[in-house]
C-alpha cells in the first residue's frame, strides 16, 4: 500500500436506529465509507435489517459486533467500582466465543444480504481464544487497539470520535498523521448534536486536506492481500 487510508467504524447497530441512520446519511452525503458493527440479536428486527440490506455494501459494510452485547458487566463494574476487566462476551473461553459467532453466522445467513468478513468485540475486550473462534467461523479481520497474533488481520484502532470541534479533532489526529491506516471509532448513540454537525468537516479534512482514501474492511483486506 502506498496511499493513506481511513476507516470509519461505528459500533452498536441495533441501538438508537434513527441516530444510526443520521450518521450514515452524513457519511454518504460526503462521499465517505464506513463499517457498521451489528449486534447479532437485532437481526430479527425486520425494519433495521431491511434498511441495512438496502445500503450499498461497497460504501457501508456490516461487521460482526458480537451476538448478545450484554451491558450488565459494565453496570456491575460501575456499581461495585471494581478495577477488574468485566467478563464480556469475548473474554471467556473458546466454546462460548465459538457459540456466539456460530449464532451470528446462522442468523446472518437468514437475514443479511451478504456475509461479514470483519469483527469488533464489545468494548474492544477480548482474549486469545477469540482468534481461534474467528478463524473457525471464517472471519478474516478484527478491529483492535493492539496487534493480533494469529491468522486474523488487525484493523488498527486509532482514536475515538469524541472531540467537540474540528480544531480539537485535528489536534488529536496529529499523533496519527503519518499512520498508513487511521481508524476512527464512533458510537452513534452517544454523539452530541455538535459532533454530528462538524462530522462533514472532518470527512472533508481527511479526504481533501490529508488526501486519505476511505475504505471498507473488505477493500482493506484486498489491499493488504496484494
Amino acid at each position: 500500500m502506498n496511499k493513506k487510508y481511513v476507516v470509519f467504524k461505528d459500533d452498536d447497530a441495533g441501538v438508537a436506529t434513527p441516530r444510526l441512520k443520521k450518521w450514515i446519511d452524513i457519511v454518504l452525503k460526503n462521499d465517505g465509507k464506513a463499517a457498521i458493527g451489528l449486534i447479532g440479536k437485532y437481526m430479527k428486527n425486520q425494519e433495521l435489517i431491511e434498511y441495512l440490506n438496502s445500503l450499498d455494501k461497497d460504501k457501508i459494510e456490516i461487521f460482526c459486533h458480537g451476538y448478545y452485547h450484554n451491558h450488565f458487566p459494565y453496570l456491575y463494574k460501575k456499581l461495585t467500582k471494581s478495577k477488574e476487566t468485566p467478563k464480556t462476551e469475548f473474554n471467556k473461553n473458546f466454546e462460548k466465543h465459538d457459540s456466539s459467532l456460530k449464532q451470528y453466522r446462522e442468523d446472518e445467513s437468514k437475514y443479511l444480504a451478504s456475509s461479514t468478513v470483519s469483527f469488533g468485540p464489545q468494548g474492544n475486550i477480548w482474549n486469545q481464544d477469540v482468534i481461534d473462534a474467528l478463524v473457525q467461523n471464517d472471519f478474516k479481520m478484527m478491529f483492535s487497539w493492539e496487534k493480533i497474533k494469529g491468522d486474523i488481520f488487525t484493523i488498527p484502532l486509532s482514536f475515538n470520535y469524541k472531540q467537540n470541534s474540528l480544531e480539537d479533532f485535528i489536534e488529536e489526529y496529529k499523533d496519527h498523521k503519518d499512520d498508513e491506516i487511521v481508524t476512527l471509532q464512533f458510537h452513534h448513540a452517544k454523539l452530541t448534536e455538535e459532533q454530528f454537525d462538524f462530522l462533514s468537516d472532518v470527512i472533508d479534512f481527511l479526504k481533501n486536506k490529508e488526501k486519505r482514501v476511505f475504505v471498507t474492511p473488505s477493500e482493506l483486506l484486498k489491499l493488504v492481500s496484494k
